[in-house]
């Protein structure tokens, strides 16, 4: 194990995460490769009276610590057992390792849409995967979790018989975002399709994923920048890592979501005085989330959060609380 302070050569490095507005400034980070450095790094911190926190990836960091740091991100490894169908994994695992070696069982994790998301932050929060309605949440799957205090050193859970899925998106240029909206909006959705759109700047983006097949026709109600769709291996659905970069990001679960409510939505978060991308996930299927759909923003800078409002204001009577994840440098 390394153990870095301010000033020392690698310390900048260690406390870094792929949030990159937010740093943390400990007195401490224990860079730990396995349980007996953990506990090491939690009896430290409880023995100087500070508080501890835990970095992987960086990808859920939300606020930042100035006591210890234990980083994970050593603590990687991967087991599969395709006898019973499940993974067991070390605190600083990323989706990407287990869906490639998941792969050649022809098995495959409840994985996001970023490979290089950490797996036991993700799933500890719930975890929306790419077929979440039609499997649930990510931690349903949960059998075994393995802690030294408040930190998780290692999860097991199970895995699907899932080598192939039914896969794709579609890019429309933003003058067509009400159309697009009104279709996605009337989708008459099976319970085995997990779609979402999402609002990137100049376009509109709808995606869709479910192991049978779907149809996809009435979403084609403008010219596509760019379409593909079609029968492809599980990791191409996975998502692809992303550079690190400054971002801040919020939620809200509803109720309902009525059509004049999105558009109003889309218009404020269009016309902030701020980069917004609004991102919209209908639930139900297999999600028991008590709300039918999750409206997520995100902006890439931070103290945004009065422009996020302003958008979540247009649905505020329809708001029944929060997932934990998709909350991303907020308090």
């Amino acid at each position: 194990m390394q153990i870095f302070r301010p000033g020392d050569t690698g310390y900048d490095e260690e406390r870094s995460g792929f949030q990159t507005g937010l740093r943390h400034d400990p007195q401490v980070v224990f860079a730990v490769e396995n349980v007996q450095d953990v506990e090491e790094a939690v009896r430290y911190a409880e023995s100087h009276g500070h508080e501890y926190a835990i970095q992987t990836t960086g990808h859920g960091l939300t606020t930042t610590t100035t006591g210890v740091l234990i980083s994970t991100r050593r603590m990687n490894t991967v087991e599969i057992d395709p006898r019973t169908r499940t993974s067991r994994v070390g605190a600083g695992a990323v989706w990407r390792q287990v869906v490639e070696q998941a792969a050649p069982h022809g098995l495959a994790p409840l994985s996001g849409d970023a490979s290089d998301v950490g797996v036991v932050g993700y799933t500890l929060g719930g975890g929306f995967s790419v077929l979440a309605r039609e499997f649930g949440l990510a931690s349903e799957r949960v059998r075994r979790t393995e802690q030294v205090g408040d930190v998780v050193t290692a999860l097991e859970f199970e895995l699907l018989p899932v080598s192939e899925v039914h896969a794709g998106e579609m890019f429309f240029d933003v003058r067509h975002a009400e159309a697009v909206f009104e279709a996605f909006h009337a989708w008459d959705l099976p319970d085995h399709v997990t779609p979402s759109l999402t609002t990137l700047g100049d376009v509109v983006r709808v995606t869709f994923a479910g192991t049978k097949p779907f149809d996809v026709d009435h979403l084609r109600v403008a010219p596509r920048v760019k379409e593909q769709f079609g029968r492809k291996p599980f990791a191409q659905a996975a998502g692809a890592p992303l550079p690190p970069h400054s971002y801040q990001g919020d939620n809200v679960l509803l109720s309902d979501l009525p059509l004049d409510a999105l558009h109003r939505a889309g218009e404020v978060a269009a016309h902030s005085s701020v980069p917004i991308f609004l991102s919209v996930l209908p639930l139900g299927g297999a999600l028991e989330a008590g709300a039918s759909h999750l409206i997520k923003l995100i902006s890439p800078r931070l103290g945004v959060e009065e422009q996020h409002e302003e958008v979540f204001d247009q649905v505020r009577s329809f708001v029944v609380g929060r997932s934990r994840n998709f909350r991303y440098a907020v308090g």
